[in-house]
């Protein structure tokens, strides 16, 4: 919430542009983490943060379930940094800067479709986690049949503005004319395949909340294998604005080896017996 008042100030009032919204960025980090620390240090929590007596057996399985996450969100930089790259290759000294510009107004358009969704899965993970030490697999099929709907509704939703109506959004972050209609068929592009992601999220994110970290991280790092391999192919036959074409063939693939494994796993999950 901090982040998203202080930009206009940074960007529009203090006329800073993208400077400015990288510092606001960093000042909402800033405040958001010492709020965390006055928390968790403070004397409202129940429990408090002590110091010594470690558990490494225990530490591990806790950074293991954090892992996945992380590995998630280092590969997604990457993912950003090899895009702009190839986008200035093969956009030259013309139209590299305007394609790079339009790129980020679409990765932030995604960025309102995977931040809520990965909100949704991530959080309902420790439901999911719960059930399952209980030995309630009835309530965990009910769960993802939740989860699964909500992300589906969610991701027509944005994919249908992303179709029809992407020019209001673009034009929060551009008035130049040329970047605008780049970055407008850019979210056309990578909104293409954003349905079938709610399977992925809802299974991946699903995996880790059930401390299946071996399912749960290598189908997070086959979609990013599918999104490399067009992304870096494609721009030589097809030229640069093809690079897009990654996101929504690494949608559509995914999603459906996700299925397959979640179909076949969850077999383990259903034939628990019940807890009472």
């Amino acid at each position: 919430m901090l982040n998203i008042l202080l930009d206009p100030i940074f960007i529009f009032v203090f006329k800073l542009d993208i400077s400015g919204a990288a510092i606001a960025t960093v000042i909402s980090q800033a405040a958001s983490c010492a709020y965390v620390l006055r928390f968790l240090f403070g004397p409202i929590p129940p429990i408090h943060i002590t110091f010594g007596g470690y558990d490494f057996r225990l530490m591990s399985r806790i950074l293991a379930l954090g892992f996945t996450p992380f590995a998630i969100i280092l590969m997604d930089n990457l993912m950003i940094i090899a895009l702009n790259a190839l986008l200035q290759k093969y956009g030259g000294s013309k139209q590299g800067d305007l394609l790079i510009a339009a790129a980020t107004i679409a990765q932030s358009f995604m960025l309102v479709v995977t931040m809520p969704m990965g909100g949704i899965t991530g959080g309902t993970g420790s439901i999911l986690g719960y059930n399952l030490g209980a030995g309630r697999p009835d309530r965990i099929l009910e769960a993802q049949k939740w989860i699964l709907g909500l992300c589906l509704v969610y991701t027509t939703f944005l994919t249908m503005a992303g179709q029809f109506i992407p020019s209001p959004f673009v034009s929060i972050f551009t008035k130049d004319p040329a970047v605008a209609k780049l970055a407008v068929a850019a979210i056309r592009i990578c909104t293409l395949g954003l349905i079938p992601l709610a399977i992925q999220y809802v299974v991946v994110d699903g995996f880790t909340g059930m401390g299946m970290m071996r399912y749960s991280l290598p189908l997070s790092f086959f979609r990013k294998l599918v999104y490399f391999i067009p992304l870096f192919i494609f721009p030589a036959y097809f030229g640069a604005m093809s690079t897009f074409l990654a996101e929504p063939i690494s949608d559509f693939i995914a999603p459906i080896v996700c299925s397959l494994v979640y179909l076949r796993r969850i077999r383990f999950v259903v034939g628990m017996e019940p807890r009472h």
